[in-house]
């Protein structure tokens, strides 16, 4: 389960999280809180670094888009509170990093991501997902690829700015295909090699 830790007095202001040092571990900033998470099983890191294995394969071939993988901080909103998500793996064109001022140095990405990967873990709460998903769809992502390690599946979701839509749920014996990149299909049975 998630857990509150050395959360400040008051909210994190944006401009706060930028001046503070670089924070280690896995967290999102929600309402101005930092909330830390357990650190990821073994098997959910043998996921994530296959889907960036993946994902970079990809980026490479097609020569039009970057990825990365948590801990990196997408940029939910600055004001009121500010408010960051770090999905496990992401994807975004090049054409959408320059909307962004291309890759930062330092600071959360600016822009959403046209695709993100939450895998989920044992200590994540449905109402934790749908929490994430609510706000990648809130900033604009157009699709999250939901991955559960114990059904050996990959959702697809296509998001809006009113939520999201299932569009396929793969097994380990299917492809899950890319409604953003079309030419993103990655066999399943490769997201849970061991």
């Amino acid at each position: 389960m998630a857990t509150v830790v050395d959360a400040p007095a008051a909210p994190l202001t944006y401009e706060a999280y930028m001046a503070e040092p670089q924070v280690e571990g896995r967290y999102d900033i929600i309402n101005g809180v930092r909330i830390f998470m357990p650190g990821a099983s073994w098997d959910h890191q043998t996921i994530s670094g296959n889907i960036g294995d993946l994902f970079r394969q990809f980026a490479r071939r097609s020569g039009a888009a970057k990825t990365v993988s948590t801990p990196f901080d997408v940029l939910i909103r600055r004001v009121p509170k500010v408010q960051t998500r770090q999905p496990d793996v992401l994807l975004i064109s090049l054409a959408r990093l320059a909307q962004g001022g291309g890759i930062l140095r330092r600071g959360p990405l600016p822009v959403a991501p046209e695709l993100v990967v939450e895998i989920v873990s044992d200590s994540e709460t449905q109402q934790m997902l749908h929490d994430k998903i609510k706000d990648y769809c809130a900033i604009g992502v157009d699709e999250c690829w939901v991955v559960r390690p114990d059904a050996r599946t990959v959702e697809v979701l296509r998001l809006t700015p009113v939520g999201s839509q299932s569009v396929a749920v793969c097994d380990d014996t299917q492809t899950a295909a890319s409604r953003v990149f079309p030419a993103l299909a990655v066999p399943v049975a490769e997201v849970f090699a061991p």
